[in-house]
């Protein structure tokens, strides 16, 4: 995360990036230095329902009455008009010696070495080059999802003067899911349960975080599918204790298993591609992606387009991995068994109670045991 490192504070800050963040961060790390500086402060936003654009720079431009020092915040600033952002361009030209102007551009880059029509209008670049200590420009882009735990364990430190391990990362990644709005409101809590300086660790996490928040189907059929009973039970009476519809955990599970199944079949058609993803290392390997990709669309989780899902829809899931451990004639057997209990479901001859649906899961995750024990008769 980049940090303000000028010895004067700036009177524009620019802050880009769709990585929300590490906006509000350097937000309030310049809002900070101007109280540590000058005291107090009037924080003027920019509200385009309430009041004209030329109007709120009329009063950016205006010295304050009583002297008062004053920060002016514009958010959104891709949404401005063409004419306004010009107005706006010549208003930073040469900031008022008293005043503040913070301007929020929250969307993300989109290219390489691109430019949006934003950066352009304001001359984000020349002014960037320009070593005027009056202007800083900071991005802040979101990394993509294979980092997010990577992303954690740097920023914890930075953001709450904690530490998080890796694993202890990805475990908060699995509960929470890749948004970092999400993930930066658990921390927020974890870091209210803790005392100062404590790390951040697995039974903090479930405490606080698996204790707090309703678990889903797709966490079921996950857990069915690596047959962990004990915690599909687990997820099985959170779904109970809120609102369980039977028909959607039935799709849900069904696509899960279904896709296992199409995976093993694609396996045995091109078991060079399912080599090259389980030998592919590192961190988005292209190797292993174009492998996750070919897989996805053939297990019908991922459509063309989509590549930048095969992380945590393929790689991340293990569902590669899964699919291994199950025979074909388990996998008909579990499709099977979907199909009877959504017939009787729809039908009225099974009430979808918790009792019932325990027992479904004991059923699948011990399908091995049962199939057999059907051969013998």
């Amino acid at each position: 995360m980049n940090v303000l490192q000028n010895s004067t504070i700036p009177h524009i800050l620019i802050i880009a990036g769709d990585d929300s963040v590490g906006r509000e961060q350097a937000r309030q790390k310049l809002v900070r230095e101007i109280v540590h500086a000058h005291g107090q402060y009037v924080l003027e936003r920019y509200d385009s329902s309430a009041v004209d654009f030329s109007l709120y720079i009329e009063k950016i431009l205006t010295p304050s009455l009583f002297a008062e020092t004053r920060v002016f915040h514009i958010n959104h600033a891709q949404t401005l008009s063409e004419k306004e952002l010009k107005e706006l361009n010549k208003t930073i030209q040469y900031p008022p010696t008293d005043s503040y102007i913070v301007i929020e551009i929250d969307e993300g880059k989109k290219g390489k070495d691109s430019e949006s029509k934003v950066g352009k209008l304001l001359q984000i670049k020349k002014r960037a080059a320009s070593g005027n200590s009056d202007f800083l420009y900071q991005e802040f882009q979101k990394p993509p999802e294979y980092k997010i735990a990577e992303w954690l364990v740097n920023q914890t430190p930075m953001l709450f003067n904690r530490r998080i391990s890796k694993i202890n990362a990805d475990f908060l990644v699995d509960l929470v899911g890749y948004e970092i709005d999400a993930l930066y409101s658990e921390l927020q809590k974890i870091d209210i349960h803790l005392e100062p300086g404590e790390p951040i660790e697995k039974n903090v996490i479930e405490e606080v975080v698996g204790a707090s928040r309703t678990m889903t189907v797709f966490e079921l059929a996950s857990a069915l599918s690596t047959r962990q009973l004990t915690r599909a039970l687990a997820i099985v009476d959170s779904l109970f204790a809120t609102t369980f519809y039977a028909p959607t955990m039935i799709s849900a599970l069904y696509r899960q298993f279904w896709a296992l199944f199409r995976i093993r079949k694609f396996a045995d058609a091109n078991p060079q591609v399912i080599k090259n993803f389980l030998n592919a290392k590192g961190f988005n390997n292209p190797v292993q992606n174009e492998a996750a990709f070919a897989i996805g669309k053939a297990a019908g989780l991922l459509m063309d387009g989509e590549m930048r899902k095969v992380y945590p829809v393929i790689i991340a899931s293990g569902i590669v991995q899964q699919a291994k451990k199950f025979t074909d004639e388990e996998l008909k057997m579990i499709c099977k068994w979907l199909l009877e209990f959504d017939l009787g479901i729809k039908t009225g001859k099974i009430s979808g109670s918790l009792q019932e649906v325990q027992l479904f899961c004991y059923r699948i995750t011990r399908v091995s045991e049962l199939l057999k024990d059907s051969c013998k008769r």
